[in-house]
């Protein structure tokens, strides 16, 4: 019987010779390197005692609580001390009282030296790697910079300091990196910072050559909500809260959180969560996010066209996160038909910018997404491919979700 085995034998090593010939010649299979962890650097606090609430607080510990484990992060907060009595907070008889902070660790003041500082190390880290994706959150307070345009607001921090839009935009600029750049802020008059997507914040300059994109409690001329010394976080109503729980999928209560993956991928994005906080958010809020200021840069149209569209064609050239907060705000403010939009204009025009009242609210966050989703359909059916291309990036970038990456 070994006569007969052998050439069973020899064919075997011969298809294994062939096998690791194959092996040899073949290129090896090249495998993507795991990501980089996200860098994250949170700024929270007051510019002052009476004005560094316990909801500021919780925010910083909020999203601290929900970054990836591995991410790098670093907190500045009030004073940068653990030991001082900063946070303001009120008692069960309505007095104010201060108590130490309850962040597990701080990396210094929230002060502008301070914030100038991260960027310098933020800049070298980089420079090591320069893939790494990062996160800049911003929670506390807001100014406005006093003009018509209000195109330079700043964030007040600790000591009376400020960083205005221009400085934050020329920070952004200086980083060595392409890698995505994802910026939250929360603090009132917010959507000026919208304008990082332009060189030196400029409305007017020329588009920034950084992957950035950002997202605002409210528009650039009002206030946000966020700021109570209440200790009930089960209170809370703000930016921050549903935008984060939306892109987690938990709240900072712990629960969970559904109804924000608006196209059925399995997964949600910040535009996503953006929409998701324009149609639950129960506060003064008035959400914007960059893909809004690069619309109403690059389109040019007068409002009147603008809100003459049919609602079902708006329907048709919105994205699912876009169209079911557009159809939510309606049923809101009961708008029906194909000409809501210009009902709805014409309503927008007898409000006060200022107004609280819920009608109000989502009135200025229904008529903004509106003109977005109209002007979106504008550039990407118009003629200007490198525009077109720009904002195809842009939204890409809106799309993403750093706290899971």
């Amino acid at each position: 019987m070994y006569h007969r085995a052998l050439p069973h034998a020899l064919i075997s090593l011969s298809a294994a010779f062939c096998v690791l010939t194959k092996v040899a010649q073949d290129p090896p299979i090249l495998r993507a390197a795991p990501p980089l962890p996200l860098r994250a650097l949170i700024v929270g606090g007051g510019p002052d005692l009476q004005h560094n609430q316990v909801a500021i607080e919780s925010n910083v510990r909020y999203v601290d609580r929900l970054l990836p484990a591995e991410t790098q992060r670093r907190i500045l907060f009030a004073d940068g001390s653990l030991d001082s009595r900063t946070v303001l907070y009120t008692d069960k008889k309505d007095h104010d009282l201060y108590r130490k902070t309850q962040i597990a660790k701080l990396d210094g003041p929230a002060r502008l030296e301070n914030v100038r500082s991260e960027f310098s190390l933020l800049n070298k880290d980089l420079e090591q790697a320069p893939n790494r994706p990062v996160l800049l959150y911003f929670t506390g307070h807001g100014s406005p910079d006093d003009t018509p345009t209000y195109s330079n607001n700043r964030y007040d921090l600790w000591g009376d300091s400020e960083l205005s839009v221009k400085e934050l935009a020329n920070s952004i600029q200086a980083l060595p990196h392409p890698g995505p750049i994802v910026l939250v802020m929360v603090e009132c008059f917010s959507g000026a910072f919208s304008n990082v997507l332009f060189e030196k914040g400029n409305p007017n300059g020329e588009l920034s050559d950084k992957p950035v994109c950002g997202f605002f409690a409210s528009v650039a001329q009002r206030m946000a909500a966020g700021c109570t010394p209440n200790v009930n976080e089960a209170d809370y109503r703000d930016f921050t809260g549903y935008f984060f729980a939306a892109l987690t999928g938990t709240d900072r209560l712990g629960r969970p959180v559904k109804g924000a993956d608006y196209d059925h991928d399995g997964k949600v994005g910040m535009n996503e969560a953006f929409c998701y906080a324009l149609l639950h958010d129960d506060s003064i809020d008035t959400p914007v996010c960059t893909s809004d200021a690069f619309l109403r840069r690059f389109v040019t149209v007068q409002e009147t066209k603008v809100f003459e569209e049919k609602y079902s064609n708006v329907q048709k050239w919105a994205g699912p996160a876009q169209r079911a907060a557009l159809d939510g705000l309606s049923a809101m403010l009961h708008y029906e038909g194909d000409d809501r939009l210009r009902r709805a204009y014409n309503d927008f025009g007898k409000i006060d910018m200022e107004s609280e009242s819920d009608d109000d609210v989502h009135l200025i966050r229904y008529v903004r997404l509106a003109k977005s989703v109209v002007l979106g359909h504008m550039l990407t059916t118009g003629t200007d491919e490198g525009l077109k291309k720009r904002f195809a990036t842009l939204l890409a970038e809106e799309s993403a979700n750093p706290m899971k990456p």
